[in-house]
């Protein structure tokens, strides 16, 4: 087979195992820019370019040097020829070509989620903090949630590692994504994912967190002149003194930047649902099915993010209990509509004849 024809069948199937995530992520943009000049809400397509530029070159260093250091170990007579066959055994060509358009888009699906999340108050201005804290309470006993978990969490080196663990959402979101939008193996589970990891975002990011505008915890004083969480923001102030609270550098830097105009890294506030909680659990929704290690130790970081939110004043309880219940409803819903055909694979004998 000719180079062209490989590259024509190669992006035939690459567009044929993301057509589902294209047609979520831009039928999404489409409605977020009418929503925007509705709303009179400032887009900003380039936000995460930079960041998200750094982030894969990271990653190609760190595949790169693994592929050299196997091939540094083994010392092959050709290691041309080994890096080759390497690559092959590892369906590397058919993970390039069915991960790199979903990387390419990734960056400006963020790009538009923070300019909308941003632009939240426009479409409905804060409100349901009351209602959030009565629902709470209901819950737990009459008592707001964070004091209902606080004799198990109220310890400094129990914060400092809630506060680690809730940074290293970032982290597991994007192995968890990058993994999967490089995969190549299960066609229909992969597509599953990816459309639901946009709608999650979407419509518990966007929609819902726009229908039931809220701020969270940290920002009740702020927002609500009302100091209803101010020991619970006392209490992470004072064991910032000896235990790093880096949670309270990033709300005050959400403060801030909540008056100014228009997106930038990060910004836009909002609490219920929680969109840490939903993806949290989205991923183990995914991982439950590769083993016992990954499956626990989703679960495990699930219920560190729900616990993590409470304790550091970033959401209600009922924020991440709600996510945990439509999450796996998004999970369905992605089932039926990515629709994606069983992973196109080629064997590697014959992915060998044509590239040769």
């Amino acid at each position: 087979m000719s180079i062209a024809r490989l590259a024509i069948r190669t992006t035939s199937e690459a567009w044929r195992a993301n057509q589902p995530f294209f047609v979520t992520v831009f039928a999404y943009i489409l409605l977020a820019l009418i929503a925007a000049a509705h709303w009179n809400i400032v887009i900003n397509l380039k936000i995460y370019n930079k960041n998200f530029l750094f982030f894969g070159a990271a990653v190609t260093l760190i595949l790169l040097a693994v592929v050299l250091v196997r091939l540094t170990i083994q010392r092959p007579e050709q290691p041309l020829r080994a890096m080759k066959d390497l690559m092959l055994a590892n369906n590397l060509p058919d993970r390039i070509a069915f991960g790199l358009p979903v990387a390419l888009v990734i960056p400006l699906f963020f790009s538009m989620f923070t300019s909308i999340k941003g632009g939240l108050s426009r479409i409905q201005p804060f409100y349901a903090d009351t209602s959030l804290v009565a629902i709470d309470r209901a819950i737990h006993g009459g008592v707001d949630a964070w004091r209902f978990f606080h004799p198990m969490l109220g310890f400094g080196p129990v914060t400092f590692s809630l506060n680690v663990l809730y940074n290293l959402w970032f982290a597991e979101v994007f192995i968890v994504l990058f993994c999967v939008a490089f995969s190549a193996r299960n066609g229909r589970l992969r597509s599953q994912f990816l459309v639901a990891f946009v709608l999650t975002w979407v419509l518990i990011g966007n929609f819902l967190a726009a229908a039931f505008a809220s701020v969270g915890p940290a920002f009740f004083m702020p927002f609500y002149g009302d100091g209803t969480f101010s020991p619970l923001m006392d209490y992470l102030q004072s064991t910032n003194l000896t235990y790093t609270v880096s949670a309270l550098v990033t709300q005050n830097y959400l403060l801030v930047d909540a008056g100014f105009d228009g997106p930038r890294v990060g910004s836009g506030i909002s609490a219920f649902p929680s969109l840490h909680v939903a993806v949290a659990t989205l991923n183990a929704i995914y991982l439950w099915r590769f083993g016992r290690l990954l499956r626990w130790a989703s679960i495990a970081f699930l219920a560190a993010i729900q616990l993590g939110s409470v304790h550091l004043a970033w959401h209600y309880a009922v924020d991440g209990y709600a996510s945990m219940l439509m999450t796996p409803i998004i999970w369905a819903i992605s089932r039926r509509l990515s629709n994606a055909q069983p992973c196109l694979q080629i064997g590697m004998k014959d992915r060998r004849v044509e590239i040769n």
